[in-house]
Parts: C-alpha cells; sequence; structure tokens
C-alpha cells in the first residue's frame, strides 16, 4: 500500500511537472511593418504612432520597406533607423523598397546592418530570406547571385519549420489562387526578373516553383511584403497550393483615409514549432505604450 502511494504521489508530481513545462512554452513575438514613412515637409521621418512602439516587447523586428522617405539620403537618417529599430542585430531584418534604396547608397546600409541587400538567415526553426527586389534589370552578377541563393535555400533547407520570404514590391503577378496585385498593394512589379539566364523569369514561372519545392518537404512557406496600405491594409492569402501570401503596410497620416491601419505580428513557439499571426490595429497598439 505504502509503495502505491508513493506511485500515485509520483504520477501526480510528474504530471503536474509536465502541465506547468506546457503552460509555460516560451513564445516569441515578431512584429512586421511596411511603408512606415512620415511625409512631413520633405524631411525623412518614421510615421510617430509606429516610433512610439515599445519594441523590448518583440524578440525580432522585421521591416518591409520604405521606412522613411528617403532612408538612405544621408548616413545620421540610417542612425535613426537602427536607433529605432535595432536593425544591426542579425535578428532583425530589413527587406529594402524603393525609397530606402533610390539615394544608391548600398554600402552606408551594408554598413549599418552588418549584411548584404539580400540574404538567408537561420533561428530558432526559421528560416527566413530577405529579397531585395528593387534591382535592376540591368544588375545582372545581383540578379542572378540573389536567384542562386533562393534556390540553395530550396535545394538545403533542413531542421526548418517555416521558410519566410520577406520582401518590399509585389511580384506575386498570376500565383494560382491569388487576385491581381494592385487590388491589395501599391505596386505590380509584372517586368520583374528573377534572374538575366532564364525564360520567363517572373517570379510565378522561377521562385513560385521552388516554394513548392520546399513545402514538399512539410515546411510551411510564407511571403510576406510591405508595399501595402491606403486601405488595402491586411491582407492574408493563400495561394491554390497552399503557399501563404501576406500583404502588410500603413497608410501613414495624421487620419488614414479608409479605415484604421494595421501592423502584423507573429507569435512563435520554437519548442513546437507553431507560428500563427494576426493584424492589429496600430492606433491601440501606440495607446496601449502611451
Amino acid at each position: 500500500m505504502k509503495n502505491q502511494r508513493l506511485y500515485f504521489a509520483s504520477f501526480l508530481l510528474i504530471n503536474t511537472l509536465n502541465l506547468f513545462a506546457q503552460t509555460n512554452i516560451d513564445t516569441l513575438h515578431y512584429i512586421f511593418l511596411g511603408h512606415i514613412k512620415k511625409p512631413i515637409d520633405g524631411l525623412s521621418v518614421v510615421d510617430d504612432r509606429i516610433a512610439g512602439l515599445d519594441y523590448n516587447t518583440y524578440d525580432r523586428i522585421w521591416l518591409g520597406g520604405d521606412i522613411t522617405g528617403e532612408s538612405g539620403l544621408d548616413y545620421e537618417n540610417l542612425e535613426y533607423i537602427d536607433n529605432l529599430f535595432d536593425i544591426s542585430n542579425p535578428s532583425n531584418a530589413w527587406a529594402f523598397g524603393n525609397h530606402d534604396l533610390r539615394n544608391f547608397n548600398d554600402e552606408w546600409l551594408r554598413q549599418i546592418t552588418g549584411r548584404k541587400t539580400y540574404y538567408a538567415h537561420y533561428e530558432n526553426g526559421i528560416t527566413t530570406i530577405v529579397l531585395n527586389l528593387a534591382i535592376g534589370p540591368d544588375d545582372c552578377e545581383k540578379l542572378n547571385n540573389q536567384f542562386e541563393m533562393i534556390r540553395n535555400v530550396a535545394d538545403t533547407i533542413q531542421n526548418s519549420s517555416h521558410l519566410i520570404l520577406l520582401s518590399h514590391h509585389n511580384v506575386w503577378l498570376n500565383v494560382p489562387g491569388l487576385p491581381p496585385p494592385g487590388t491589395y498593394s501599391h505596386s505590380n512589379q509584372k517586368s520583374w526578373i528573377a534572374n538575366c539566364y532564364d525564360s520567363p523569369e517572373s517570379f510565378v514561372d522561377l521562385i513560385y516553383p521552388l516554394l513548392l519545392q520546399v513545402k514538399e518537404k512539410n515546411i510551411t512557406v510564407i511571403n510576406i511584403l510591405g508595399d501595402a496600405g491606403s486601405g488595402n491594409k491586411g491582407k492574408n492569402m493563400v495561394s491554390d497550393d497552399g503557399i501563404y501570401f501576406i500583404a502588410s503596410g500603413i497608410n501613414p497620416v495624421t487620419q488614414p483615409i479608409e479605415g484604421p491601419d494595421k501592423v502584423l505580428i507573429l507569435d512563435h513557439i520554437p519548442e513546437t514549432s507553431e507560428l500563427t499571426w494576426q493584424f492589429h490595429n496600430l492606433d491601440s497598439l501606440y495607446l496601449s505604450f502611451q
């Protein structure tokens, strides 16, 4: 009888500890921010509500481009962005938009971020690919190198529960099951090419098949772009083949014309490989930190 009581007590203790462990699994929080530039008399600044959030509550910060009106205009502006978002932290990412790159100060960007304008990163079971979709068709070396990077990840990826591609512009034209790009984002880069040696060379022809290849390995594939806003805030889509596509961005004015601005927040439990995401009202987030 004594042994039975001891066994039962041990059973209760073990199950209590298991329950405690299950209810205290660490959840990491990631935030994605796109099209957050604020026009003020030609100055290059971040929207006040975005700048006023407490980023200590997020484990990773992903920027989806067009951070200020002229992000690369001078080095001090890049330092301003780094001070806000700690973009030099390898856990964080910046997928550059046209307003970030059009001053052609790529070397400054590399000095601030410590990385190329396109790269792959692995952390806590998630592989991220940061894309530079502003590379022109005349810069074949960069285009080809970026494409080979994507193909190499697709061929070799393992031990990842998710593959996430971060970008600014919309190159998702003709992805099966998705609406026309102009209905949910600012851009439709229909002439964008993935490399200089394949034809056709569009996203759906060259990169989308690589994503399907990754999905066949039971890895969830998510594409997130930041060039959305102006009434198209927050679009969560799935292609006919089960690849996720998310358009996120804000309309940085004092009073948004069409509905509330929203930002994308992802919750990740590395221990169970669970990743969920949801759009949150920006004004509510901002007020909660004031």
